[in-house]
């Protein structure tokens, strides 16, 4: 009754512990008799929650899925009945860990390599095993980007639905989920648009505006989004810069919008973006004059629903239908300009089926 304590340490350098016992090798060995003694109680517990993480990594976090195969000790530790959120910190703080130690080992490998340590024959082994940890890591990573692709394009999804009040989603909230508003490539990494939706290319061009005035004016025309690509050297008496090969424009409307009228209508407004960069007094939001020259060409896009009043639009203007029936499209000569109307339907559709063999391997 007297005793309140044990002189016993809690445990030390392994030279300095020699022939003693301390509270960690104690603490050890309790875990494993406890195990022993209560594992018809425990073991259903820890089948149950192997199952589970099993399946959390399987249909909602495959970029997780390796650790099963590779960290199994410290899958087994994280407790059971944890919410999802925290099931998903305990497995990125294991997957952190388990990069940071196959980098070690690489660098290692490398190390032992270079000094003689191992033989080729040795090393050949061992990189193989490396190779395979690193495949499944990037694997892994890949895996959270498909997962996303899938993530963005049920919102999308959502987002073209009627409101319970009747009312469809702004077009803001669409093009946000395409393009940041007001931004534009040189603060916008690739992690954090869609442009994937409408076209895998379109992210590696010169320069991408989304939202911003011509002329970095409030006052002026703004395209929603506008992608110069392929600056191309021109020379001549009269000017001496780079011109575009190819200018890209994107019109968004409000899902369902039905009240086109020959003056106010996405066709009108995407021909007039092109005449006012024609005319070369329009500036980026840098400043920099954008050239368009008579090789320059135009790819024009609508993204809307194709309503009653916008087919009136297309019929006028002599639009011809898409294949799939979900589109229109055109080739305007005058304006070396490829127009074409994509209803949010086929950009959905056409994203799915691009990303359908992804989506598939990983089960999603």
């Amino acid at each position: 009754m007297n005793r309140l304590s044990f002189n016993i340490p809690d445990g030390g350098p392994l030279d300095s512990m020699a022939n003693m016992i301390t509270m960690d090798q104690i603490m050890r060995a309790v875990v494993v008799e406890v195990n022993e003694f209560l594992k018809d109680y425990l073991q259903p517990i820890a089948t149950e929650k192997i199952r589970r993480i099993t399946d959390y990594v399987t249909h909602r976090a495959p970029q997780f899925r390796h650790l099963l195969k590779y960290t199994p000790e410290a899958i087994a530790k994280i407790k059971p009945n944890l919410s999802e959120d925290k099931l998903d910190d305990e497995l990125h703080r294991i997957k952190r860990e388990f990069d940071r130690t196959t980098a070690k080992e690489n660098t290692q490998l490398l190390d032992e390599l270079n000094k003689g340590v191992i033989s080729s024959d040795e090393y050949i082994q061992k990189f193989g095993l490396q190779i395979e940890k690193i495949n499944s890591a990037n694997g892994a990573a890949l895996a959270e980007y498909v997962a996303h692709r899938k993530v963005i394009l049920d919102l999308m999804e959502f987002a073209i639905r009627q409101n319970d009040d009747g009312h469809f989603q702004k077009e803001s909230f669409l093009h946000n989920i395409i393009y940041p508003m007001r931004t534009t490539s040189a603060d916008t990494p690739y992690s954090n648009h869609n442009l994937w939706l409408l076209d895998e290319k379109l992210a590696y061009c010169s320069y991408i505006s989304s939202d911003i005035p011509f002329n970095n004016n409030p006052k002026e025309d703004r395209t929603d989004i506008m992608i110069l690509d392929s600056p191309v050297a021109v020379s001549d008496e009269e000017n001496d810069g780079r011109e575009y090969e190819n200018i890209v424009l994107f019109e968004l409307k409000r899902p369902m919008r039905d009240d086109y009228n020959s003056s106010n209508n996405p066709v009108n407004q995407l021909y007039e973006y092109v005449s006012q960069l024609r005319s070369n007094k329009k500036r980026d939001k840098d400043g920099r004059v954008i050239r368009v020259g008579q090789n320059t060409k135009f790819y024009l896009y609508a993204v809307c629903d194709i309503t009653t009043t916008l087919e009136q639009i297309l019929d006028f203007h002599d639009f011809s239908q898409t294949p799939d029936k979900l589109g229109y499209y055109k080739y305007n000569d005058k304006m070396n300009a490829y127009i074409e109307i994509l209803s949010y339907d086929k950009i959905i559709n056409d994203a799915k089926k691009r990303n359908r063999i992804l989506f598939d391997k990983l089960g999603i």
